[in-house]
């Protein structure tokens, strides 16, 4: 009996933990602070490395203050050296610089250079964490408490899909000759070579890495910064199964608003563009039926509720379906449906 109520209470915890861990997303211009999409955007959740972009956020600040410079050593505590992985397991009163430990933040998510880092600048992890609140309430992040410089669990630490777009778009305005470094994809301290766990840098050159971030509670999470023809895009994704479903999504919904934006000036030069593809997802005999069935996968996956979904009667057979302009979305779209278990056909309009 008495391991049957450990294990009910153990898997209760647990279930409560990963409640917090919901999709949310926001997509947008952080320049101008328009959103162009969002989904569940002030859910708190955990951070994790996104933690990270604020001690990054508030290095750049030392750095343009001169409080600090890129060659000024950063020597690794007993604490630095404890915190867990991801790290680089510099052993205690050993040193790299600033120039290494940004590198280290962004690329290996070194969490032991996060502490090092914190107690570089404020003497102690504890006077850093006040720093960074203090940071984010002048900013303007609502659902933000920061517990910690590197995300690592702590049910103190939680933040919201709109205040890391908030937080990543300051950093953006406010230090933009840093940006650069998010473009690395590796960088090589004390003879051994990391690499990112950005994969989208190796497959995109239009991406500006900022952060990606995962904890068991809380997913996988990624801020992304593209910039073509000199118009930024920053999309913040938290809550994905896996690292290669959080990029594919995130992918999509990029490319979505930064063509969607190209596309709308087309059309302000042309009365002939038109939607070429159409995804049927329902075909019931009642209308009522079919207006049901939209609201489901609306709900089911927030893709889908950024497009409008008509119905038309096809014989005895109320059909819905909404249009596209791409096949490769349409496609893409449709075969998100069937890992779903939904059904979905994609034809030519």
């Amino acid at each position: 009996m008495i391991k049957i109520i450990l294990i009910f209470t153990f898997v209760i915890v647990n279930l409560s933990q990963l409640s917090l861990a919901k999709i949310a997303s926001v997509v947008g211009n952080p320049i101008t602070n328009e959103i162009y999409f969002e989904v569940n955007k002030n859910t708190r959740n955990y951070p994790a490395s996104l933690t990270k972009i604020m001690t990054l956020y508030i290095v750049f600040d030392e750095l343009n203050k001169n409080n600090l410079k890129l060659n000024d050593k950063i020597v690794f505590s007993k604490k630095a050296t404890q915190q867990q992985p991801s790290k680089l397991n510099i052993p205690q009163g050993k040193s790299i610089t600033v120039d290494q430990a940004i590198d280290a933040l962004i690329i290996k998510s070194a969490n032991d250079v996060a502490i090092a880092v914190a107690e570089k600048i404020s003497g102690s992890e504890k006077a850093f964490v006040k720093k960074m609140n203090l940071i984010a309430k002048e900013i303007g992040l609502k659902n933000t408490n920061f517990a910690n410089p590197h995300g690592l669990p702590n049910k103190s630490n939680l933040s919201s899909a709109n205040d890391i777009f908030i937080l990543s778009s300051e950093l953006i305005k406010q230090y933009p000759e840093y940006l650069n470094r998010f473009k690395r994809t590796k960088v090589t301290i004390n003879g051994k070579t990391y690499k990112t766990h950005n994969t989208l840098l190796n497959k995109y050159d239009y991406y500006i890495g900022l952060k990606t971030g995962y904890i068991r509670k809380s997913g996988f999470q990624i801020s992304l910064l593209s910039k073509i023809d000199e118009n930024y895009l920053l999309g913040v994704y938290f809550g994905g199964n896996s690292a290669k479903e959080r990029n594919n999504k995130i992918h999509f919904l990029m490319n979505k608003y930064q063509n969607k934006k190209s596309i709308n000036k087309k059309t302000n030069n042309s009365s002939n563009a038109s939607n070429d593809y159409i995804v049927e997802t329902s075909s019931f005999r009642k209308i009522s039926d079919s207006k049901k069935h939209i609201s489901f996968i609306q709900k089911k996956m927030f893709f889908l509720r950024d497009h409008y979904h008509h119905i038309k009667k096809r014989g005895k057979f109320f059909v819905s379906f909404f249009e596209l302009d791409s096949l490769s979305t349409a496609k893409f779209l449709c075969n998100e449906m069937k890992k779903e278990k939904l059904d979905c056909i994609v034809k030519a309009s």
